[in-house]
């Protein structure tokens, strides 16, 4: 692991003690129980490599780790981890949605939209900067998503969103 690497975990984890949650109706943070259903999603929207990505990762950010219900199930998630850059400038507090995905029998009805509008609601109460995100180039509903919400499209990457596959980095700047 490189020392930026450690440094911006540490600075994250720190960052993240800190975090200020906001109310949010039909959305709650994950706990153990909601993991499987959430996995299950994924697996719908995803390749394995980056299930295994989500698995680890859901311990250590569960204060920033939501599901949205809708009639008392699970119709989607958003996990994202905070990304700190220190520059002349100071501290730039970035951060990225790590995954992202609403359930195939609760598409076009909105959750995906309030689900990321919540969100970034509690990004700008806790001072985000920018909000990064990789969404695959064949994902055109996603896509389109986003750039409602103003997030824009930085670069193409390959083998990001999974192996031989290409996705954009998109960003939404808060500040």
């Amino acid at each position: 692991m490189s020392f930026k690497k450690l440094l911006q975990d540490t600075l994250g984890a720190y960052l993240l003690k800190e975090w200020k949650s906001t109310e949010k109706e039909n959305i709650v943070l994950v706990d153990e129980t909601m993991l499987p259903e959430i996995f299950r999603i994924h697996a719908e929207n995803f390749d394995r490599e980056t299930q295994n990505k989500l698995q680890k990762s859901s311990k250590k950010l569960r204060k920033i780790f939501y599901v949205i219900k809708s009639r008392d199930k699970i119709a989607g998630y958003c996990t994202y981890y905070l990304k700190p850059e220190l520059s002349f400038k100071g501290l730039k507090k970035k951060s990225v949605i790590q995954s992202f995905a609403i359930d195939n029998n609760f598409r076009g009805m909105g959750h995906g939209r309030k689900l990321l509008e919540e969100s970034i609601k509690e990004m700008k109460l806790n001072r985000i900067t920018s909000v990064l995100l990789y969404v695959n180039v064949i994902n055109t509903p996603a896509i389109k998503l986003y750039e409602k919400m103003n997030f824009q499209i930085i670069k193409e990457i390959e083998e990001v969103c999974g192996k031989q596959e290409k996705c954009y980095l998109m960003e939404l700047k808060l500040a």
